[in-house]
This record gives structure tokens, C-alpha cells and sequence, in this order.
């Protein structure tokens, strides 16, 4: 049963699409503590804001 079950679940992982959302969330979630995680929000929130002017005029 385990065989089956590890073969589904790699199955599973080859053939699911990973979004920026879930990249988000896995980025997130490898924060060590709570000063890791507000450095990481903070890095994000610089990135799509230097993102913003681009989508300015469309």
C-alpha cells in the first residue's frame, strides 16, 4: 500500500502546477522565526513594489 501511495503522491508532484502564490507561501513558511518571516514580508513588499510602476498606464 505505501508503494501505491508514493508513487500517487509523486505522481501528484510532477503533474501539479506550482502558482507564485503557493512559491509565496513556501518562501514564507522557511522562515526560521518571527524576524525572518517580517524580513521575508518586507523583501516581498519591496519587490511588487518596484513591480508597481510598470503596471502604471495599461
Amino acid at each position: 500500500m505505501s508503494l501505491i501511495q508514493n508513487l500517487l503522491h509523486s505522481l501528484r508532484n510532477v503533474l501539479a502546477v506550482e502558482t507564485q502564490v503557493d512559491a509565496d507561501e513556501q518562501y514564507l513558511s522557511n522562515a526560521i522565526d518571527h524576524a525572518d518571516l517580517e524580513r521575508r514580508i518586507a523583501s516581498q513588499s519591496r519587490a511588487w513594489m518596484s513591480m508597481s510602476p510598470l503596471n502604471i498606464g495599461r
